[in-house]
């Protein structure tokens, strides 16, 4: 923060400049509120002598009176109708409006880029959870508004990249104009070397496969965007599961990962306008890390599953490196249990499904299911694949947010558990799961938790108790 919140002053939410609040007033709005007035006041005057003086003389012959004519109105200014952002700081708790994109909060000054950000993110999901609950008789809808809502998550990225670039030359060098930026953002390569004039590689949090995903969705929106959605020569060469001259295909979970990684990007971006160094980019292969082999099917299963279902869900659970819910690499899926027919994978995903440990979409082009895993799937299978106890976890997760916190950050949460982060976000993913929506973070797609942080009042308390119960019984 700048200032301590409630401080008296403004910080300006684009420059992040702290100075008086009448600073912040133009003089020529000072100007035109002083004329307002003064043609207010000059009108109730005319108004009142009007009225007292209307029925002077009105019998006599030889004295008339005409009122006065009535002073113009002010000629009118300039005023904004673009839509104003409605935020709440995530750091003070202050709420404020804004026009464009802000970059600090107008109270405390904190960095409110991320939560920008996530507002974009949330209004993304909104139209791609409308498009999915469209028909099949409506398909061709669905996918205009899913591509639409994929091209709305690359025109956010770009236009906030834009705006931290220009903010930091203005900082390095105000004195020196920038650059004409045109669609530089639009590009990894030239966005790095935008970034670079200002000392920081804006994508170095992303791996080399997050970042080889964010140049495959940037590649896919210019194929969305530009050519009808037909996969040209470059995209099919890129994408593994796209073929020349077909529709690209295009699903949720597609839109999801694909703000979950600007996201990443974004938060990044807003540690470093906070003044800390920007993540140094690990010295790593770039091809993508090796999938785990199939887990040998046995007699012993999980639940109702069969053999296949417990197999691939076993699958799926090592595959994670954080516990959180993701889409799964269908051909690295197929390939791992390659001895087994498309038939049987489908049934099998069907199966896990259904218990709820898998949500699927199924698509015309391709042989399985898009699926995507669910916190349930790591509850369940960890303590079978991993050897560890979530419902433990919970416990000792739940009796430290109970210990008189009203708010509570998981990464500080994460520090003072000392459990791997592999077994925290199933456990603290229970958690999240009690408290009012309207008081969880609502930046989606986190880097390292299910959510920044959460708020905990009275109903929250008694949700998280009940909870714990349950676990203790």
């Amino acid at each position: 923060m700048k200032q301590t919140p409630g401080t008296p002053g403004t910080v300006c939410p684009y420059s992040g400049v702290v100075d008086e609040d009448g600073a912040f007033t133009h003089p020529d709005d000072k100007k035109a509120a002083m004329e307002l007035v003064k043609h207010a006041a000059l009108a109730d005057m005319q108004a009142a002598f009007g009225e007292m003086l209307s029925n002077v003389a009105r019998k006599s012959s030889s004295i008339k009176y005409t009122p006065s004519r009535r002073s113009p109105k002010p000629k009118p200014r300039f005023g904004r109708r673009d839509l104003m952002r409605a935020l709440v700081c995530d750091h003070c708790g202050r709420d404020y409006g804004v026009f464009a994109i802000a970059l600090f909060c107008p109270d405390c000054g904190a960095p409110n880029i991320a939560l920008h950000f996530a507002r974009e993110v949330e209004l993304v999901t909104q139209q791609v959870e409308l498009a999915e609950g469209l028909g099949k008789d409506r398909q061709e809808l669905a996918y205009r508004l899913l591509g639409n809502a994929h091209e709305d998550v690359l025109t956010a990225f770009e236009a906030t990249l834009k705006t931290l670039y220009l903010f930091g030359i203005g900082a390095t060098d105000g004195n020196a104009p920038p650059k004409p930026v045109g669609n530089d953002f639009q590009n990894i390569e030239k966005g790095q070397k935008r970034f670079a004039e200002i000392g920081i590689d804006p994508f170095a949090s992303l791996s080399a496969a997050e970042l080889a995903r964010l140049l495959l969705n940037i590649q896919k929106r210019h194929v969305i965007g530009h050519n009808l959605g037909i996969a040209d020569a470059k995209f099919a060469q890129a994408a593994t599961d796209a073929k020349l001259g077909e529709t690209v295909q295009l699903v949720g979970a597609d839109i999801r990962e694909f703000a979950a990684l600007c996201q990443k990007v974004v938060g990044a971006l807003d540690q470093w306008l906070a003044g800390s160094p920007m993540p140094e980019r690990a010295a790593e292969d770039t091809a993508l890390p090796e999938e785990p082999k199939a887990q040998a099917m046995a007699n012993d299963t999980i639940g109702d599953l069969g053999p296949l279902a417990t197999a691939i869900g076993t699958w799926i659970c090592k595959s994670s490196a954080n516990g959180l819910p993701a889409p799964v690499d269908g051909d690295a899926l197929l390939a791992a249990f390659s001895e087994q027919s498309d038939n049987e994978v489908t049934d099998a995903i069907a199966e896990l499904e259904i218990d709820g440990f898998v949500t699927s979409t199924a698509l015309i082009n391709l042989r399985i299911p898009r699926i995507h895993s669910t916190d349930d799937l790591f509850l369940t299978f960890d303590p079978h694949v991993l050897g560890s106890d979530p419902i433990a976890d919970t416990i000792e997760l739940a009796e430290r947010v109970l210990d008189g916190r009203e708010s509570v950050s998981l990464a500080d949460l994460h520090k003072e558990s000392g459990l791997p982060l592999r077994r925290f976000n199933p456990a603290v993913a229970m958690i999240v799961a009690e408290v009012d929506s309207r008081r969880v973070s609502q930046a989606i797609g986190e880097v390292d938790y299910p959510t920044r942080y959460f708020f905990v009042e009275a109903e929250d308390r008694v949700a998280i108790r009940r909870l714990l119960k349950r676990l203790q019984q």
